[in-house]
């Protein structure tokens, strides 16, 4: 059992097996919580306040689990894993039923590489601490700063358009007709992407693929799955 009592709140310590701290609109966290939906896990929600002003991620409690003070934390038992991609891929291993990987290596090379893209390539490049730093120490005017994302996202977007459209594994998702990994990153980043303005019009593929996922264009708060009972939970902002 791990304490996960945050300064000033009311979280407690849990005793249910699996728990997910997350910020409702923040990217990391909603690819965590399309794949906790997808896959049919129930979660139980509770607010986490990141952000200027009110941080619960700087405080120690929180750090003792996630240094980095970052989103998402996945409390297992005794174990603590952090980072979306290994957090989807622990929930693949120790809850197979509806698979977010294909069956074959090479296949699960493939969704895994079209993640990347969008986690290692581009979102790394417009994270709020990144954004903040450079325009609040750094000094960049807004408009340069809103055309530095703009850049990011649809130079990240260009690639994975491209991946999708070697048309080596048709279908109507990013690898065949089932949702994978790849198609909750993909989500996330066009709603992080649409955010800042990034064209995305003359993306077929990605627009195709994503138009059939069936996740609306709109806040990741509305569409990442239903709380349930205590066996998970997900940590959301208060606001």
């Amino acid at each position: 059992m791990i304490p996960c009592k945050i300064p000033g709140r009311s979280i407690g310590v849990f005793n249910a097996t699996l728990h997910v701290f997350s910020i409702g609109v923040r990217l990391l966290g909603y690819r965590a919580r399309i794949a906790l939906a997808l896959k049919g896990i129930q979660y139980e929600p509770v607010n986490v306040v990141g952000g200027r002003g009110s941080d619960d991620l700087k405080k120690q409690e929180y750090l003792d689990l996630n240094p980095s003070a970052v989103v998402p934390t996945l409390v297992d038992g005794d174990s603590v894993l952090t980072q979306s991609i290994p957090i989807m891929e622990y929930l693949e291993e120790t809850y197979p039923e509806t698979p977010i990987l294909p069956a074959d290596a090479a296949g699960r090379a493939r969704v895994r590489a079209i993640a990347q893209v969008m986690v290692s390539d581009t979102h790394p490049l417009r994270t709020a601490r990144v954004v903040e730093f450079i325009y609040e120490t750094l000094g960049l005017e807004k408009e340069d700063l809103d055309q530095w994302l703009k850049h990011w996202n649809e130079r990240g977007f260009g690639a994975v358009e491209w991946m999708l459209a070697d048309g080596r594994i048709p279908g109507d998702f990013c690898h065949g007709n089932e949702p994978t990994m790849a198609n909750i990153c993909l989500v996330a980043q066009i709603f992080v992407a649409e955010k800042f303005g990034a064209d995305l019009s003359g993306l077929a593929n990605v627009n195709r693929i994503h138009g059939a996922s069936g996740l609306p264009r709109h806040s990741p708060r509305q569409t990442a799955g239903q709380p349930g009972p205590s066996k998970i939970r997900i940590f959301h902002p208060a606001s």
